[in-house]
C-alpha cells in the first residue's frame, strides 16, 4: 500500500510546471485551504465542509463510506448530521505537484465530544486536491483508516515524535 501510494503521488507531483508557478506559495496555499476546510466544518457541520471542498468528480474511500462519489457523501452527510463528535485533522506533511494544479496533505484525524475537545487520535487520512480553473483547491480523494487513538498514538510516538501528544 505505501508503495502504491508513493508511486502515485511521485507520478502527480512529477508533472511539468507551469510558467510562473511557484510551488512555495502552491504548497502554502494548500494547507491553508485544509485548514479552512476543517474550519469551515467546526462551524458549519460536515455536509457543508464537503459541499464547499469538495470537487464533483470527488471520491471518498475509507472504512465507513468505500466508494461514496461526491453527491452521495453529501446526501448521507448531511442526513447523518450530528453534534454528538466533532471531527478535526492535524496534518503531518503536505506537498504540491510542480505544475502547481495538484497536491496531497496527510496526517491524524482526531475526534471529540465538543470544539473545545478534548480530541483524541482515532485514525490517519491521506486528501489528494486539485486546483480548479477557477484557481481554488477541491478535493478529488479523500481516503482515511480508523485505527483507534491507541494505536494512532504508537504510530506518532515512533514515527512523528515532533507531532506525538500535541
Amino acid at each position: 500500500m505505501r508503495n502504491t501510494l508513493a508511486l502515485v503521488l511521485s507520478f502527480a507531483l512529477g508533472l511539468a510546471p507551469l510558467p510562473g508557478a511557484d510551488p512555495a506559495e502552491a504548497k502554502a496555499g494548500l494547507v491553508r485551504t485544509e485548514a479552512a476546510f476543517f474550519q469551515h466544518i467546526l462551524e458549519h457541520g460536515f455536509g457543508a465542509g464537503l459541499s464547499a471542498y469538495m470537487a464533483d468528480d470527488a471520491m471518498i474511500a475509507n472504512s465507513l463510506t468505500l466508494g461514496r462519489d461526491a453527491q452521495e457523501a453529501r446526501a448521507k452527510s448531511e442526513s447523518t448530521r450530528t453534534r454528538n463528535n466533532i471531527m478535526r485533522w492535524k496534518s503531518l506533511r503536505a506537498d504540491v505537484a510542480a505544475s502547481g494544479d495538484m497536491g496531497y496533505t496527510w496526517g491524524v484525524a482526531e475526534s471529540g465530544p465538543s470544539k473545545a475537545g478534548p480530541f483524541r487520535p482515532y485514525g490517519v487520512y491521506v486528501i489528494i486536491w486539485k486546483r480548479q480553473a477557477d484557481g481554488q483547491w477541491k478535493f478529488v480523494y479523500d481516503a482515511a483508516t480508523i485505527l483507534g487513538a491507541e494505536a494512532v498514538e504508537k504510530f506518532l510516538r515512533e514515527k512523528f515524535p515532533q507531532a506525538a501528544g500535541k
